[in-house]
């Protein structure tokens, strides 16, 4: 059984690149969840984003971690200014499902741009190692 610890806010740097996401400790483990944030010109740069409270899942048996092509919630996207349905919308999402005792607690990340400028999202943990340019 791994138990989550802590869910917090994390900022750092991978490589030359600025980034920020979320980190899940657990007993046993830091889960990394996050996308660069060096902005370049024509982009709103995305991040990490969660529609649950990341605080009821400390204390809880977490039991796995996968990617997921889950629906994606256009109106979040749309309160921050991201237009999915924009001419110009070339970006990405990533779903990153933690599945534990109580539900499943979904992370999402995402990226809009103008088709020539991307973000690289990672998740970084025991059952899961994965990058993608958003």
């Amino acid at each position: 059984m791994e138990k989550i610890l802590e869910i917090k806010d994390y900022e750092g740097r991978d490589g030359y690149s600025g980034i920020d996401g979320y980190e899940v400790v657990t007993d046993k483990q830091s889960i990394k969840l996050f996308i660069n944030n060096d902005q370049s010109c024509c982009e709103r740069w995305g991040h990490f984003w969660c529609n649950d409270n990341p605080h009821d899942f400390v204390g809880a048996e977490l039991r796995g971690v996968s990617l997921t092509d889950t629906a994606l919630n256009e109106a979040q996207m749309k309160a921050n200014y991201l237009n999915p349905d924009d001419e110009w919308f070339e970006g990405g999402v990533m779903f990153v499902n933690l599945e534990t005792d109580r539900g499943t607690l979904q992370f999402v990340a995402y990226n809009e741009h103008n088709g020539y400028y991307g973000r690289e999202a990672k998740v970084q943990c025991t059952q899961l190692t994965h990058a993608e340019i958003l």
